[in-house]
């Protein structure tokens, strides 16, 4: 209820007597424009966005370049914060070609054949934000994911909102007030 986010709880539990070492990845189109205007012109569209990688927070910062001096400038921000159950580095993709890979869709991508994800930022030409954590589970224990998007007005408003959600308590004070 206090910012323009959303925010998705996964929680994983394992009953059984090992160990098991899982990778989530997020997914997400961008598109930072009306939805008139992406549908008129899609590929166009995609053109003005640009990426960047803030990974203190392992989040993705995306932004809409004006085309004039007149136009907003809408920027969002996605994020994944694993519990202590994370292990090994996190990764990031925001094209959309190179997470699909060629001649495949979004059920089979090429990213999940792969053990991280390419780590591509800047001007795409379909970008997309995407990120992969390890989680390791150990047996009769439970991990909780947070996968947060917002949206912001400005740079400096999405990089507060990074700031703020990659703290998980901050998450969880979001489900108590909902």
């Amino acid at each position: 209820p206090e910012d323009p986010v959303e925010i998705r709880r996964i929680r994983i539990t394992n009953p059984g007597e090992t160990a098991r070492l899982l990778e989530l990845t997020s997914y997400a189109e961008v598109v930072l424009t009306s939805q008139a205007n992406d549908e008129a012109h899609p590929a166009f569209s995609n053109l003005f966005v640009q990426t960047e990688l803030l990974e203190p927070q392992c989040a993705i910062l995306c932004a809409r370049r004006a085309r004039s001096p007149q136009e907003p400038t809408p920027h969002m921000v996605h994020l994944m914060i694993v519990d202590e159950t994370a292990t090994g580095k996190t990764s990031y993709e925001t094209d959309r070609m190179k997470f699909l890979g060629r001649g495949r869709s979004i059920v089979n991508p090429a990213a999940m054949d792969q053990p991280a994800l390419s780590g591509t930022v800047g001007s795409v030409l379909d970008p997309i934000v995407a990120i992969r954590r390890l989680v390791l589970v150990k047996p009769e224990q439970r991990a909780t994911i947070h996968i947060v998007s917002g949206a912001a007005g400005s740079r400096e408003e999405a990089i507060r909102l990074a700031v703020k959600y990659c703290d998980s308590r901050l998450a969880d004070r979001v489900f108590d007030m909902a």
